[in-house]
């Protein structure tokens, strides 16, 4: 599943800058799950990210707690996100992103509505 994650995200950028090379790649896995990938190109993207897989307690069920950022240049200007995603969602944190950590507190967690 990480491993198509990550050539997604390298496909999503060869199409977006035709020019762009991939400059530096790295991946690692480990017995127990964990992983760790990062990645540069030529265009100014760069982006990391670990994870862990906790198992379920019954065959396919379980979860991944994934942490990462990725940073991107557009028009002189570095942009910079950071980011978790677990069995809550997706969280993206950065200067230029709306700040919504508030939401939770209206609408309440995942478990509140099942």
């Amino acid at each position: 599943m990480c491993r198509e994650f990550v050539l997604l995200c390298l496909v999503a950028l060869a199409t977006a800058d035709q020019s762009a090379r991939i400059v530096n790649y790295q991946y690692g896995i480990e017995e127990d799950g964990a992983y760790e990938a990062q990645y540069q190109t030529t265009n100014g993207i760069s982006a990391k990210e670990d994870g862990i897989s906790y198992p379920g307690n019954v065959p396919e069920a379980g979860n991944y707690v994934r942490s990462g950022s990725y940073s991107y240049d557009w028009e002189g200007v570095t942009y910079t996100v950071n980011w978790t995603a677990d069995e809550n969602g997706f969280h993206p944190v950065g200067d230029h992103l709306p700040d919504f950590s508030h939401t939770r507190e209206h609408i309440g967690s995942i478990d509140d509505h099942q």
